[in-house]
């Protein structure tokens, strides 16, 4: 009798506390040149509430995490040398199957050679610089209320209202884009 009741103990919590759920996933590659690199060298890691585990992926860059329950789950890839602090974050419910696709350059995609034209559109008349770190902007103004740039001279409400530049963040890194296309927006 005793033995029934382990088994049946035993069969409940198996079924009751089973994690069933996968994550399948593939890195579509940016830069196919470094395609033997990426796929000889790359890792997923994954973090949940109770679980840190990581995969190599395969020589078609893709991975496979089994036995997932009900969590948020955070997926980073290593290496990556920039931006450093990627993070796909996930949803996955219990005995639930994803399949994802994760876009990845193994080096930056911004080339600072290439200018200031937008790589869509080929022109430069709609482009504006994108600013890093702190930004800080003084209006100035006449005994009027006239604004006027720092030497005195008055700018019309049209000139005041064109854009300049974008505000790219205050973190600043090794690969970010350089350029805004306000036509097409698109950071290059």
């Amino acid at each position: 009798m005793k033995e029934k009741l382990l088994f049946c103990f035993l069969f409940i919590s198996f079924f009751c506390f089973s994690q069933n759920g996968k994550l399948t996933g593939k890195l579509i590659l940016k830069d196919t040149e470094n395609y033997k690199s990426v796929s000889e060298n790359t890792f997923v890691i994954l973090k949940t509430k109770k679980r840190f585990d990581s995969v190599k992926v395969d020589h078609n860059l893709s991975f496979v995490f089994n036995n997932l329950g009900t969590d948020t789950l955070r997926l980073f890839i290593s290496p990556r040398p920039f931006p450093t602090n990627t993070i796909y974050i996930l949803n996955l419910k219990e005995n639930e199957t994803k399949d994802i696709g994760i876009s990845y350059w193994s080096v930056c995609p911004y080339d600072k050679s290439k200018g200031n034209v937008c790589p869509i559109c080929k022109k430069n008349d709609q482009v504006i610089p994108i600013v890093y770190g702190l930004s800080v902007t003084s209006d100035y103004s006449d005994k009027k209320g006239n604004l006027t740039d720092k030497n005195g001279n008055i700018i019309s409400k049209e000139e005041n209202k064109k854009i300049t530049h974008k505000q790219g963040g205050c973190v600043v890194s090794e690969c970010q884009p350089n350029w805004f296309c306000q036509l097409d927006k698109l950071d290059f």
